[in-house]
Parts: C-alpha cells; structure tokens; sequence
C-alpha cells in the first residue's frame, strides 16, 4: 500500500465517523465505502491539483520535490501545521542527517518513544501485536523503527540490529517491510546457524534469492563447503543469472552490469536482484573476500561434471 492509498483510507475513515450513525451493520458499512470511493474517483483531478492544506498534502510535496532545499522547505511546512506528525519528523531526520547515520540515531530513538507513547495508551502493543502493518495507526511507528534499523546496520552495530530486526517481526509477523532478508544477512554475518535456520523455517524455506544466497555464505563462512555448494545450486535453480553474476563477480566486472541497473527497481530472479543484494548488505560480502571465486569455481565444475555425465 502507497502512501497516497494511506491517505485515501485514512480519508474513509474519517469519512465513516462522520456518518457512524447510518454504519450499524456490514452491509451498511460496504454501501458507505462504495459511496466514498464514488465521491472520490469523480475528482482524481481536483484533489491532485489543489493547494495543500494539511501536514500530508506538504509531506507529499517534499516526497516529489527535485531538490533537497525545496524538500526541507516543505517538511518544515507539514511540521508547523503538525508539530507531532511523525512521517514528517522522520522524513526531517533522515534528510538532515542522511550522511551521518551516526547521529541519527539518538533522533530515531527519541522520536519511537514519542510516537510509541499514544499508541501504548490506545492499548496497540497488546490489541495489534503481531500486525503493526495492517493497522494505519501504527505504520508512522513502524517506518520509524525500520529507518532505525537501517541506520544501525550503516553503523555497523551487527548485534543491535539484529535486536532491532527481531522486534520488527515481533511486530509484524507477516513481515511486510522484508526485514527478514536483511536479518537473514546480519545472521550469516555473525555466523549464527540456529537463527539463520530457523528464519529461513519461519518464512515457509522460500527458494528466494536473498535468503539463499545468504545462507550459503554462512556456510562458506564456517567450513561447511558442501551445505554451501548445496545453496549455491538452490540459488542457482531460481536465479538463472547465478552463474553469470559470480563469473563476473570473480573477475571484478560487476561495474558494468551496476550500470545497467533500472533506477526502477530491479527485476526478479535476475543478476539485478543478485546486484541489489550485494549493494544492501555489503558488510557480509566484505567479511569473505574470496567467496565470489570459490563459488564461481563451484558452479563452473557442476556444469563441467553435468556435461561429462550426458551421453
């Protein structure tokens, strides 16, 4: 969900309170919500062109703006509205201070416990524990602890990110914002076979290329070169440009296939996807500098075996 489609149920919502009256059963509730999005696909155009008003409307500025001094300009605009909008606070810090992660960190801290405070109250942390995503209220708190975790790793600080990421899925089980894969890193970082397995378990052992990849550098890493073989032919059997992104990855040629990434985001199960894993989480591949080789070997000598056993 975007943050525009955010806006638009928060909108209903409001939109329900105000006739709570005529929302006494199911069916009244769905005809309220037809009604709604009726009222709002008949102005699409208004809405998007008219002047901002709330601390919302200049957060969705600052997020289209082209320069980071219109940005700020904008941010500062949601705050004086808002003061205690947290989206815009976060937005404000990350900003700011968006190259030093260090000093981030006691702003994060500061303003989790600031936005955790009302939802502690309205009795969130036992109602909806374990769904923090699914509910409006508490996804302002939730990219706040996410930002938070993001600024530990940049840090460096392994373990208390590890710490972080297993609170977030404490949170949201479902694990909408995939902190799962980064966690899954951090595991094969410290070389913590238990977790890593038991993640990778929890998630159903999805054949996904940031969890098998992963997995077969925490292998590497403790000596078990055949567990790590294993993973590496998994990943290999999912990803159908494993082979291609080690062979350049050993030859350092990784430089040009960087340049051919989309900006966009990049696409499944390709060298893109093995590219953005390489790029998120650089302090696992920095702590085994001869992995890219011993695998490229690896998966060269199966190929060579395959070829040899056909007839």
């Amino acid at each position: 969900m975007s943050r525009e489609t955010e806006k638009i149920m928060k909108e209903l919502q409001q939109f329900l309170a105000l006739h709570g009256d005529e929302a006494t059963d199911e069916e009244s509730v769905d005809r309220l919500t037809r009604q709604f999005l009726l009222e709002c696909s008949s102005y699409p155009h208004s809405r998007k062109d008219a002047a901002p008003e709330t601390a919302d409307d200049y957060l969705d500025l600052a997020e289209q703006a082209s320069s980071k001094k219109k940005r700020l300009e904008y941010l500062r605009k949601a705050l004086e509205l808002e003061p205690e909008h947290v989206d815009a606070q976060l937005e404000m810090i990350v900003h700011t201070m968006e190259k030093t992660p260090e000093e981030q960190l006691p702003a994060l801290q500061k303003l989790m416990a600031a936005a955790a405070e009302p939802l502690e109250q309205e009795g969130c942390f036992k109602r909806d524990m374990g769904d923090f995503w699914a509910v409006l209220e508490t996804r302002p708190y939730m990219r706040v602890r996410h930002t938070y975790f993001d600024a530990l790793i940049s840090c460096g600080m392994i373990h208390c990110a590890i710490n972080e990421g297993e609170e977030l899925l404490k949170l949201c089980e479902n694990d909408n914002l995939g902190v799962r894969y980064q966690l899954m890193h951090l595991y094969a970082c410290t070389e913590d076979e238990l977790h890593a397995l038991a993640l990778h378990k929890r998630f159903d052992s999805c054949e996904e290329t940031q969890m098998l990849l992963p997995l077969a550098v925490l292998y590497y890493k403790l000596n078990q070169f055949d567990r790590a073989k294993d993973y590496l032919k998994r990943l290999a059997a999912v990803n159908k440009d494993t082979k291609k992104f080690f062979r350049a990855a050993a030859g350092d040629r990784l430089e040009e296939f960087f340049m051919d990434m989309s900006p966009y985001g990049y696409r499944p199960f390709t060298i893109d996807e093995l590219l953005e894993d390489l790029l998120l989480s650089p302090y696992l591949f920095a702590s085994v500098p001869h992995f890219f080789q011993w695998a490229s070997s690896c998966l060269r000598t199966q190929t060579t075996s395959r070829k040899r056993k056909q007839p």
